[in-house]
């Protein structure tokens, strides 16, 4: 399997003008420091650059609105990972940019997994065979000081966003069975999910079809269609009828209210220039001189016997044009009267329709039959429909069940019940050198058991469990085994023997050139081999005096990572 190696981390507070560059030993990193000089809040910082959220980020460490790029390689070859907020960057051995990822599980997850070997994939809350976060990986790696030392698998938050996941990720780690299980387990998950789909069209169709069949039951449906076929004649014919009759009443409606309209203006326009010309003729019959003037413009003009015949003659004209128009008026006006009738019994005759629909031949009405028929072509529809899906769900049953078989070739029982035992014996062994005795016979039975235990015996019978997983993920697990990382060992007050010889079991247990980071208050004597870096200033593990030379050095992935994507 590979191996994770943590080569440096880089922490920038923009906000603060603070910064600090932690290097890791390839071997092991004790760092140092008495409560609230920062070193959990680095510890976490580790996980948290990969999308795995530890439990209690400290409220401080977070309003600093701390950039995190960790340097890291994978069995020689380096990698870089950055993250400002929920905002991701992965870098390869150039500092070339393989993506930017705003969310962890959609994003990220994936492109992690491929890196890391992790082929696991948990159930989402809708079914669906997913890559889950990379917390599920690093889960047998760290332990949390918050979380960590009161219950195994659980030093990271919101792990409950799969339903049943523990046993799955701890018989994927323990390497109960192969990396090749798992794959072919996710493809059985993605075809029974895919099946879903067809089964809830099937019981539809089935219920529709029910409906049909139940409908057509209540009438007594047995006759032959030939004898409808006058009927059905009579029936097309008739509406073709009143649909061309309704059409052409409207159309002449349409051009009789229009003609309708027209007159209407002219019988306007003559009224009013016959009622002009009368007023005219009054007002110059009242003057007896040659000559009058218009009371409106002053003007004069003649007022000669001659010109008040013209306009006698002119008032006469308009009132003979006025009847006239009066009268294609009324015409035009009985008209539409007559044609609106006319449409009104073309709609009356729909009464007809509803006369040959209910023609009974025997017992069945003739719209009866042509809703049985109706229900005949749907019923045939609906069978063609429901073939297909069937069809479609006997494949994916197929192909279930040759993944299934396939399955259980690598699915090999002595090897399930060795690791079982083997891991009954490690953690025995690791419990009786840590002094913890009184453990139920389940816990050595079962790999998901929990573990009861109560005072300073908690703490070091879950170290026990620990590097008893960790012993037995090196020899049968599939993934990238990552770096141990433990935080803060001296839990519910232990004395100082048993301290001292906690520190010892991570020492002696920790699996030969594997990475070790350790984060301590007091170190109870016990030498170490590698790395230890000191925190002393309470509330200030980022410096000011690393501030320009740490942003210069992380403005590279920065700039990146703030770029907008295409």
């Amino acid at each position: 399997m590979k191996s994770l190696l943590l080569e440096n981390m880089l922490l920038v507070s923009h906000r603060e003008k603070k910064a600090r560059k932690i290097e890791f030993h390839p071997e092991l990193t004790v760092i140092k420091g008495e409560n609230d000089t920062g070193k959990s809040s680095v510890i976490k910082s580790i996980q948290y650059a990969f999308g795995a959220n530890p439990h209690k980020r400290h409220k401080k460490w977070k309003d600093a609105d701390i950039a995190i790029l960790i340097r890291f390689s994978i069995d020689g070859v380096p990698y870089s990972i950055y993250r400002h907020r929920d905002s991701f960057t992965l870098f390869d051995n150039d500092r070339n940019q393989i993506g930017t990822y705003s969310s962890v599980t959609h994003e990220l997850a994936p492109v992690l997994a491929k890196i890391f070997d992790f082929n696991l994939k948990l159930s989402d809350r809708d079914g669906i065979p997913v890559t889950p976060p990379p917390a599920y990986l690093m889960l047998p790696f760290y332990i949390d000081q918050d979380k960590g030392w009161t219950d195994s698998w659980s030093s990271f938050t919101n792990l409950g966003q799969f339903a049943y996941w523990k046993q799955r990720v701890t018989g994927y780690h323990f390497g109960i069975r192969p990396d090749k299980w798992y794959e072919l387990e996710a493809q059985k998950k993605k075809l029974e999910s895919d099946k879903d789909e067809p089964l809830r069209q099937v019981m539809a169709i089935n219920s529709v079809r029910d409906r049909a069949y139940e409908e057509m039951s209540r009438t007594d449906f047995d006759m032959d269609i030939e004898r409808f076929k006058k009927e059905i004649n009579q029936l097309l014919d008739e509406c073709e009828r009143l649909k061309l009759n309704e059409i052409r009443y409207r159309d002449k409606i349409t051009n009789l209210r229009t003609e309708k309209i027209r007159l209407e203006a002219q019988i306007d326009i003559v009224t009013r220039t016959h009622d002009e010309l009368s007023e005219d003729y009054k007002y110059s019959c009242q003057s007896s001189e040659d000559s009058i003037g218009c009371p409106t413009c002053g003007t004069y003009y003649n007022n000669s016997f001659s010109e008040r015949f013209e306009i006698a003659k002119d008032a006469e004209t308009c009132t003979d044009l006025l009847a006239s128009l009066r009268e294609d008026f009324l015409k035009v006006d009985k008209e539409i009267i007559e044609v609106s009738d006319s449409l009104d019994n073309a709609n009356n005759d729909q009464v007809n329709i509803k006369k040959l629909l209910s023609t009974k031949q025997g017992q069945v009405k003739l719209k009866d039959l042509i809703d049985i028929e109706g229900k005949k072509s749907l019923i045939d529809h609906l069978d063609n429909e429901l073939g297909i899906y069937q069809e479609n769900i006997k494949n994916i049953e197929i192909s279930v069940g040759s993944i299934v078989e396939t399955m259980e070739k690598f699915d090999d029982s002595d090897r399930r019940k060795k690791i079982i035992s083997e891991y009954g014996e490690i953690l025995s062994k690791f419990t009786q050198k840590l002094g913890v005795f009184s453990l139920s016979d389940n816990v050595f039975k079962n790999i998901n058991a929990s573990i009861e235990e109560s005072g300073s015996d908690l703490p070091r019978a879950l170290l026990a469990y620990f590097f008893t997983a960790l012993k037995l993920i090196l020899k049968n697990g599939n993934a990238t085994f990552f770096p141990i990382v433990i935080d803060a060992p001296n839990q519910q007050e232990q004395d100082p023997k048993n301290l001292r010889k906690m520190l010892e079991f991570i020492l002696a247990s920790r699996p030969l050139g594997k990475q070790l980071i350790l984060g301590l208050v007091d170190d109870s004597g016990v030498e170490f081999n590698g790395k230890v870096i000191n925190f002393s200033k309470k509330y200030s593990v980022l410096l000011e005096e690393e501030y320009d030379a740490v942003a210069s050095e992380m403005r590279h992935y920065e700039n990146i990572n703030l770029t907008i994507q295409d």
